[in-house]
C-alpha cells in the first residue's frame, strides 16, 4: 500500500497517456495520408490530413473519451493503489485489462482500426507510468 503523496505524484504520471494517444493517432494519420497519396491525392492533402486530423480528433470527438477515460483511469488508480500490495506493474497492467476491451469492441462493432492503434499505446504508456511510480514508490517509502 502507497501513501497519499506517493498515491498523488503517481496521478500525476497519467499524462503520458494523453502524449501516448496524441503520438499513437499521429502515427496512424501519417499512415492514412501515405496510403491516399499511392490512391492519388495531392500533396496538399497529405500535409493537411498529417498536419490537422490528430489534433482535430482529440480536442473534438476525442475530448469525450478523453474525459471518460481519465475518469476510469482515477477510479482505478484510486481502488487498486489503495487496496492492493502488489508491484506497481501488475496494476498497471490490472488496468489495461479492464479498459483495454471497449477498446476493442469497438474496433470490432465500427471497424475502425485507430482503437487497436489506441490499445497498443494504451499498454506502452501503462508500461512507462509504472517505471515511474515503481521510482517514486521506491524513493519516497
Amino acid at each position: 500500500m502507497i501513501s497519499y503523496p506517493q498515491f498523488l505524484r503517481v496521478i500525476k504520471c497519467n499524462w503520458i497517456h494523453l502524449v501516448g494517444f496524441y503520438l499513437c493517432i499521429e502515427a496512424i494519420m501519417i499512415g492514412y495520408a501515405i496510403a491516399d497519396l499511392k490512391n492519388g491525392l495531392a500533396l496538399k492533402y497529405f500535409l493537411l490530413r498529417v498536419a490537422l486530423n490528430a489534433p482535430f480528433l482529440i480536442f473534438t470527438y476525442g475530448l469525450i473519451l478523453l474525459v471518460a477515460f481519465y475518469v476510469a483511469i482515477l477510479l482505478l488508480d484510486v481502488i487498486l493503489l489503495s487496496t492492493l500490495k502488489i508491484r506497481v506493474l501488475y496494476v498497471m497492467l490490472l488496468e489495461w485489462l479492464f479498459i483495454s476491451p471497449v477498446f476493442i469492441y469497438w474496433t470490432l462493432k465500427y471497424a475502425y482500426w485507430l482503437w487497436i492503434g489506441l490499445v497498443a499505446s494504451f499498454l506502452v504508456t501503462q508500461l512507462i507510468k509504472s517505471i515511474r511510480a515503481e521510482k517514486i514508490v521506491e524513493t519516497t517509502g
